[in-house]
């Protein structure tokens, strides 16, 4: 089961990112704001005696970066629930099981080294990266090359010091202080998305380590301005610094994994329609590419009559 938490965890941060791949400069137009910098942005909807509150973020975070909670703890104070975006789990005498009978599915045959599967170029600039951060190869020799990748991205992350797991932290120990119940919007399960991973080509294979490194490499020149602009509220500075995830478009190729991406706003707009239909409010946490973008959450909630207007 060890060997199996740190896969779940990245399929989990997966999971929380997961949104269909658009230009984002092009596709986020469909929000105009106007808003006071000085905290991150949330808008509200509201509908008879009940009121959502919604909260895009970006991830990954720096460690230990400050950000005036104010508002949201205005939001929280008193709400039903609070929602974080969704996580991909596995239980434990499933995982268990998983791995002593399909370990297959996860790792390689026999004892090929990862790196060796790569073509030449592509070996280059993992080896670079993983040595860039005082990796050994060994950490990564026997997964299969997009968990692999995974892990590299999620290896770098600790290096630069970044989290994926803020501001959700905060944010749920907010909601403990005001005694607000937290949940993820949706639970994947994590096995049926492993299970695909044996039926990749190896140009797929390729692809997505490919993608991974794009991302890192994206990661390390956005992730700060990015944070940056979404503790101030600046959305003309989040559209130029946030980047989309290119490692979703080549994970679509397999069936759970496409089928997850088109789930990701539905279930957002799914529990955001449940809880309008209870008196109370609640806060619902999703990515900024989640909320904002063209057929995102506010556009699908706008598609229902039902408007968002920017609460600061």
């Amino acid at each position: 089961m060890r060997r199996l938490l740190p896969i779940v965890l990245l399929l989990s941060a997966f999971a929380a990112r997961a949104d269909a791949p658009q230009d984002w400069s092009k596709s986020i137009e469909t929000v105009i704001v106007t808003a006071h910098q000085g905290e991150p942005l949330m808008w509200q909807v509201t509908k008879g005696g009940s009121t959502v509150y919604l909260l895009g973020i970006v991830q990954p975070m720096p460690k230990g970066l400050e950000w005036n909670d104010a508002g949201v703890r205005e939001a929280l104070k008193g709400a039903r629930q609070l929602l974080l975006p969704p996580k991909a789990s596995v239980g434990l005498f499933e995982g268990l099981w998983y791995l002593a009978w399909h370990s297959d599915d996860v790792y390689l045959p026999g004892k090929t080294p990862m790196e060796s599967t790569l073509p030449a170029a592509l070996r280059a600039r993992f080896v670079a990266l993983r040595k860039k951060i005082h990796r050994d190869s060994d950490r990564y020799a026997g997964l299969r090359p997009p968990l692999a990748g995974l892990r590299l991205e999620g290896d770098f992350l600790k290096a630069r010091g970044l989290t994926p797991d803020e501001p959700a932290d905060h944010l749920r120990h907010i909601a403990h202080g005001f005694g607000v119940s937290t949940r993820s919007i949706a639970d994947y399960e994590a096995i049926p998305m492993l299970k695909q991973l044996p039926i990749m080509s190896k140009a797929a294979n390729e692809g997505c380590v490919k993608a991974l490194l794009d991302d890192i490499d994206a990661i390390s020149i956005h992730a700060v301005p990015a944070a940056d602009a979404w503790v101030n509220g600046d959305l003309a500075m989040l559209k130029a610094t946030f980047s989309e995830q290119r490692f979703e478009s080549c994970i679509q190729s397999l069936p759970s994994f496409a089928a997850l991406i088109a789930r990701s706003v539905s279930d957002s707009v799914a529990v955001a329609r449940t809880a309008l239909a209870k008196p109370g409010k609640s806060v619902i946490v999703v990515s900024v590419g989640t909320l904002l973008r063209r057929g995102g959450l506010i556009d699908r909630l706008k598609a229902e009559g039902l408007t968002a207007e920017l609460v600061n």
